[in-house]
C-alpha cells in the first residue's frame, strides 16, 4: 500500500496529472474544432508544462536546500530534468507560430515565479493576479495552440471559446484557492481569502452559467457540444460546492484535475 501512495505522490507531484489535464483541454479543443491533434504538439504541451510546473513549484526551493533535498524531491528534479530534454527535441517539431505563442505564455510564467517586479515580488504576490494569470496560460495554450499548430483561422468561435476556457480553469482553481487559504500570504489576495468561501462558491456557479451561456453565441451550435458544456459545468460546479478548507490532500490536486481529463472522454464519447 505504501508503495502505491508514494508512485501516487509522485505522480501529483512532479505535475504529470496537470501535464494530462493540459493535454485533454488541447483535446477538448481539437474534437470541437474539428482540426487534427498533432501528436508532436502534445508531446510538445506535456513536456512543458512539467518542466513549467516544476519551475514554479520548486526552483526557489531548490536553491536553498539543494544539499539537502528529500529523496522524493531530487527524484522530482531528475525527471524535470529529463522532461526538459523532451521539450528541447518537440520544440523543433511543431510550427514556428506555436513557439512564439508559446513564448508569452512562458514570458508569464517566468513573471509568475521570479520576484521581476519592486519590492523583489512575482505575479503570484500581486493582490488578485494570481488565478487570472493561470486562467490566461491556460486559455492560450489549450486553445491557441492547437490553431497556430494547424494553421487555422482564428475566428468568432475561437474567441468565444477563449473566454469559456479562462472562465473554466478559474473554476477549477477556486477549490485549490479554497483549500490553501491557511497557507496562502494574505497579501496574494485570493478571491476566497477577498470574499469568503461561500461566496467564492457562489460566484464559481456564475462563472459556469456564463460558461454555457456563451455556447450558444457561437456562429457554429451544435446540440453534442451544448450538452458537454452543461454536464460538464455541472460536474465542475459539484466538486467546487464540495471543496472545503479541511479537504483531502487528494481531492484538488487529483480528482479536481481530472476535471478536463472527464471532459475530453465526455466529447470522445457524444462525438464518436
Amino acid at each position: 500500500m505504501k508503495w502505491i501512495l508514494k508512485i501516487l505522490n509522485f505522480y501529483i507531484n512532479s505535475s504529470i496529472h496537470v501535464s494530462f489535464a493540459v493535454v485533454a483541454l488541447v483535446g477538448v479543443t481539437c474534437i470541437t474544432l474539428d482540426i487534427n491533434g498533432d501528436e508532436n504538439l502534445l508531446f510538445f504541451i506535456f513536456f512543458a508544462t512539467i518542466t513549467g510546473y516544476n519551475f514554479i513549484k520548486y526552483s526557489r526551493l531548490a536553491k536553498w536546500h539543494h544539499l539537502s533535498l528529500t529523496e522524493s524531491l531530487r527524484s522530482i528534479q531528475i525527471f524535470s530534468f529529463l522532461c526538459f530534454f523532451g521539450l528541447i527535441y518537440f520544440t523543433f517539431q511543431v510550427a514556428h507560430e506555436v513557439i512564439l505563442g508559446c513564448l508569452v505564455m512562458a514570458v508569464l510564467t517566468v513573471l509568475y515565479a521570479l520576484p521581476v517586479f519592486s519590492r523583489k515580488r512575482n505575479l503570484r504576490a500581486l493582490p488578485g493576479v494570481k488565478i487570472y494569470t493561470i486562467g490566461v496560460v491556460w486559455a492560450g495554450v489549450t486553445v491557441l495552440l492547437p490553431i497556430l499548430q494547424q494553421a487555422e483561422v482564428i475566428n468568432w468561435d475561437v474567441y468565444i471559446m477563449l473566454l469559456q476556457r479562462f472562465l473554466f480553469v478559474l473554476v477549477i482553481t477556486l477549490p485549490f484557492d479554497i483549500r490553501d487559504m491557511q497557507y496562502d500570504d494574505v497579501a496574494i489576495g485570493t478571491i476566497p481569502a477577498r470574499i469568503g468561501v461561500k461566496k467564492t462558491k457562489i460566484l464559481g456557479v456564475l462563472f459556469l452559467v456564463v460558461f454555457v451561456f456563451l455556447e450558444v453565441l457561437k456562429d457554429e451550435i451544435t446540440s453534442l457540444n451544448v450538452l458537454s458544456t452543461l454536464v460538464i459545468s455541472i460536474f465542475s460546479g459539484t466538486l467546487l460546492i464540495l471543496a472545503s478548507e479541511k479537504q483531502s490532500k487528494y481531492y484538488a490536486s487529483l480528482i479536481v484535475e481530472s476535471i478536463p481529463l472527464v471532459w475530453l472522454l465526455l466529447v470522445f464519447l457524444l462525438t464518436s
